[in-house]
């Protein structure tokens, strides 16, 4: 991994973040490349210490897919008709491509997904005494998780690669945010309510967070 850098059009100051493909430095469109030379280079040590820490992306072989934390082996049969999870294989076509089985394989993952929040919806909204306005999967390349101010929130398909309690962490997040939109001392009470773990939660993303990869199709 290494530092890309990305300019904003709408970013007021440089900042770093740390990304699935390494570490981004985000920075105004027009920030000069002399300015950005010496961003990295007062940072270096901290990119080499935060690179250092982060655990090497694992790449799975062609034959296993990952879910909740798991792999598990993908069978591809000249029977099969359709991309399915038995509880112990992925089952998918034998003549499917690359692209076909990663299309079925995030499409499935979101249906699972939504399933999943919609299955904890009742007891944070029993706990909370709030009702979101609409549940979205979303495929965010930075976010967990968001809840807008109309009541909708929107989960990181990619949740569904990280051991449940994880997932479950980031639902419980955005269920507080429709009783507090912010990050106030009041917020993360509320959150501490209904979830007690934050840190377990937080620390677990922070660390493991890159690797919750799902490869898009071509």
């Amino acid at each position: 991994m290494t530092v890309i850098v990305i300019r904003h059009k709408r970013r007021k100051r440089a900042a770093f973040f740390v990304t699935p493909e390494g570490i981004e430095l985000r920075i105004p469109a027009r920030l000069p490349n002399r300015v950005v030379e010496t961003i990295l280079s007062e940072h270096a040590d901290w990119i080499a210490e935060r690179l250092a820490t982060l655990p090497k992306r694992v790449v799975l072989p062609e034959d296993r897919l990952n879910l909740h934390g798991e792999t598990f082996p993908l069978v591809k049969s000249d029977t099969e008709t359709r991309f399915r999870f038995d509880g112990q294989n992925f089952h998918c076509p034998v003549v499917w491509d690359e692209s076909s089985l990663r299309k079925a394989y995030e499409a499935w993952l979101r249906e699972q997904a939504l399933a999943f929040v919609t299955k904890r919806e009742p007891y944070y909204e029993r706990q909370l005494g709030v009702k979101a306005n609409r549940i979205r999967i979303g495929h965010q390349k930075t976010r967990w998780g968001s809840c807008s101010s109309t009541g909708t929130i929107s989960i990181n398909v990619r949740l569904m690669l990280a051991p449940p309690d994880v997932m479950d962490y980031v639902i419980a997040h955005e269920w507080s945010h429709l009783v507090h939109f912010d990050h106030s001392k009041a917020f993360w009470s509320t959150l501490a309510s209904v979830y007690p773990d934050i840190t377990g939660a937080m620390g677990w993303l922070k660390q493991h967070g890159h690797t919750l990869q799902i490869k898009k199709a071509n």
